[in-house]
């Protein structure tokens, strides 16, 4: 005699769906990681360019090398300044760091010359992939870490 099996269908489905939506779960956490980390790579390629589109200036403009070096103070304050069109060095240094303010995250920078090569450093914060908990287990949000970059260039061919 064969019995009949009721309900075993129902569990088999329900068992699947408990899985598919663990997959699920996985795929959501994985993409929000990878938008994560798409905005950390804009943000440095922002940086690479900001620093390459300084040493250009500064190879256009090659009677001022002199009034370019600035520490990151000094960068923080010529966002503010309003220099003439005449000093070219100084409208430089000016749009330059605004563009900096605006394009990097807490975004600093900072140049130095010595013997025709510029030292160009940028600093700014970026969001890890780790999430942070308050002491309740409540997120608090994506953690930041400090990053820099420098690059050096030859403005001359000496």
């Amino acid at each position: 005699m064969i019995r009949q099996q009721r309900g075993v269908g129902m569990i088999e489905i329900l068992v699947a769906v408990l899985i598919f939506a663990i997959g699920l779960l996985g795929v959501g956490g994985m993409q929000v990681f990878a938008l994560k980390m798409n905005t950390n790579a804009d943000i440095r390629t922002r940086a690479n360019l900001l620093a390459t589109d300084m040493v250009e200036r500064m190879r256009a403009n090659p009677g001022q090398w002199d009034e370019y070096p600035m520490t990151i103070a000094q960068c923080s304050s010529a966002v503010s300044d309003s220099p003439s069109s005449a000093d070219i060095a100084a409208l430089d240094r000016s749009l330059w760091c605004k563009r900096l303010e605006q394009e990097l995250p807490e975004g600093e920078g900072a140049i130095e010359m010595n013997n025709g090569v510029v030292t160009i450093t940028l600093n700014w914060q970026e969001r890890e992939g780790r999430e942070t908990t308050d002491a309740d287990g409540n997120g608090t949000g994506s953690e930041l870490a400090e990053h820099e970059f420098v690059l050096r260039a030859r403005l001359t061919n000496v």
